[in-house]
């Protein structure tokens, strides 16, 4: 191994491990790597920076205005409820029309907006059928991940693999490239979801759900004790848990010291923070009871305790490239911008060890506020939140979705028939969404997740390292050792089972970057035709139902269908193995590995 190696190797880890341990955000750790591999020489400076000049950045970018204007325009929703009617209130009938509707939609959008747009219509559908949102949002998630690889288009880490290929000194892949494959997948899925996947998802409820029926649910915020309150100098136990039972406090915050799990014999004092996690009623509960506020950065407006009836609960969840991402609960200023109220954040999966009011937003956090129904027709317009109160949203055609829908079939005929390249295609398309008003020009800068792409970027630049210095070719020299005796298929199968493990700790673009060349090395020593081995990294890479990280789309569920990660080994588990089955024994049918 020469040193050059061994510092991209180096690089490689210290990008997963952060990656895994998220002390930074995903784009921020691509730039990081990029300078990395410039100042310790790895990649010319050119090479490195050159990655953003990539044509697969142009193409997602493109993409993303593509799907701005299917979905402002009504026509994805409009599509997909004309689709979902068909499933009436079976449960079976529905979750199978769902995963349809989602697939046929995410094979030429990128499937993250699809999952924005479907998940309210898909709570209001569950209202109506008196079903468990959580029998159907899983589902929903990995509907949007096998639909987005049937075509090239469909997700952007296909697009990124298609892009890169020429740097490699291969052609790109055409528009239905992985259709054969995808076809097979997508029904083998379905069929699974409708059998025994149905079974093993669990019957949990929004929070509309948890007002209605009891069900608990956990909420965490945070309460004060005001100087002069009644409560001052009672323990905690009688002051604030034998109030509402079933309420735990997780810490109490006397000026600068910090009390983790206080005993519930602890004498409260005026001016004391309390971080308190229970189930909705109970803190609503404490919030109305004398002698304890919530903090002052969540408290509820005066105006909307004063209408009583006329304002409800809702649940508002952090959509991918949300200006809240990162923000405090406290700036965001919720109250001035929209006039509601925040009461708690829940966040699955963690426990949430600092003050609410300063708590850094992530995506896939849900808050829950109070707010009347002129406040959450405001918040159905936000770029940043997607609404769950519960309520059904109304989608109708607009005169301008026909037009988008022309759009994106010409998008889609042009580029299957080679006319011109996909790049080229989608800016066409995306030119055209905005010359026909599908999107404003302000819009259509805002529908680009820049962060998306600043990682797309940092990933080229490590893959084309990986490249250059030789380590692709010296681990894909060990892999070939190693799984020699299994054969081609071995090989194969392993190479799949490389990517598919990477992208559930690191981003998609991220695992199929770091696997490609790894893959490329490896059909090239081995003298088989690198095509299989494309196919499987694009496939490896987002093809992962097991983790609720895995994939963007899954992690948007993870809060509104109050799923843990149990729930996605157990369901996503078994599909996992049986698309490395499928990959592993059907790639070499439809496309020779020599």
């Amino acid at each position: 191994m020469t040193a050059e190696i061994g510092f991209v190797l180096v690089v490689t880890l210290v990008a997963l491990v952060m990656f895994v341990r998220e002390w930074f955000p995903p784009d921020g750790v691509a730039i990081g790597v990029l300078v990395a591999l410039v100042a310790g020489r790895a990649l010319p400076p050119r090479e490195a920076f050159g990655s953003f000049g990539n044509e697969a950045l142009l193409t997602v970018a493109s993409m993303f205005v593509l799907s701005s204007g299917l979905i402002r325009t009504g026509a994805v929703a409009f599509l997909g409820r004309r689709i979902l009617a068909w499933g009436g209130k079976s449960e079976g009938r529905l979750l199978v029309a769902l995963m349809v509707a989602v697939a046929l939609c995410s094979s030429v959008i990128n499937n993250t907006p699809v999952a924005v747009i479907f998940l309210p219509i898909v709570v209001g559908i569950a209202e109506e059928a008196g079903l468990s949102t959580s029998k159907l949002l899983l589902p929903m998630s990995y509907a949007t991940i096998v639909g987005g690889m049937a075509t090239v288009i469909g997700t952007s880490t296909n697009v990124l693999v298609a892009s890169v290929l020429p740097d490699f000194g291969l052609p790109t892949l055409s528009f239905f490239a992985p259709l054969p494959l995808a076809a097979v997948g997508i029904a083998v899925t379905i069929a699974y979801m409708a059998t025994i996947g149905r079974r093993l998802l669990p019957a949990r409820t929004t929070v509309s759900g948890t007002v209605k029926d009891g069900r608990i649910r956990d909420y965490v915020t945070e309460l004060e004790v005001p100087e002069g309150s009644p409560l001052a100098g009672r323990a905690l136990s009688e002051a604030i848990v034998d109030r509402a039972p079933g309420l735990r406090v997780l810490q109490l915050i006397r000026d600068e010291e910090i009390r983790a799990s206080p005993a519930p014999s602890t004498k409260l004092r005026g001016g004391d923070a309390l971080l308190v996690k229970g189930e909705v009623n109970a803190l609503l509960a404490l919030h109305r009871a004398p002698g304890v506020d919530v903090a002052p950065a969540l408290a509820v407006a005066p105006e909307l305790l004063a209408r009583g009836k006329d304002t409800t609960l809702a649940e508002l969840l952090v959509r991918p490239a949300s200006a809240a991402i990162a923000e405090r609960v406290k700036d965001l200023a919720l109250h001035a911008r929209y006039g509601v109220a925040v009461l708690a954040v829940q966040r699955h999966g963690t426990h949430i060890r600092q003050k609410v009011a300063n708590l850094r937003l992530r995506f896939g956090d849900v808050l829950l506020v109070q707010a009347g129904p002129e406040e959450l027709a405001k918040l159905r317009e936000s770029t940043d939140f997607v609404v769950l109160e519960g309520v059904q949203e109304r989608v109708v055609l607009s005169h301008r979705a026909w037009l988008a829908l022309l759009i994106i079939a010409g998008v889609v005929g042009l580029a299957a028939a080679g006319v011109l390249p996909i790049s080229a295609m989608a800016l066409v398309g995306a030119l055209a969404m905005v010359a026909t008003r599908c999107v404003s020009v302000r819009d259509a800068y805002r529908a680009v997740d820049l962060p998306v792409l600043v990682l797309m970027g940092g990933t080229i630049a490590l893959g084309r390292s990986m490249e250059i210095s030789g380590t692709a070719r010296w681990m894909a020299d060990g892999l070939v050792r190693a799984v020699a005796p299994l054969g081609d298929l071995g090989l194969l199968a392993a190479i799949y089972l490389t990517g598919n493990l990477l992208t559930a700790i690191v981003s998609n673009a991220g695992a199929a970057l770091i696997t490609l060349p790894i893959a490329l090395a490896t059909a090239r020593g081995a003298g088989l035709n690198p095509e299989p081995f494309v196919i499987a990294v694009m496939f490896a890479a987002s093809i992962d139902f097991s983790t609720p990280i895995g994939y963007q789309t899954n992690t948007f569920v993870y809060g509104p269908g109050g799923y843990r990660f149990a729930d996605y080994l157990r369901v996503g588990g078994p599909i996992n193995l049986l698309w490395w089955a499928l990959a592993t024994f059907l790639i070499p049918v439809f496309w020779p590995l020599r």
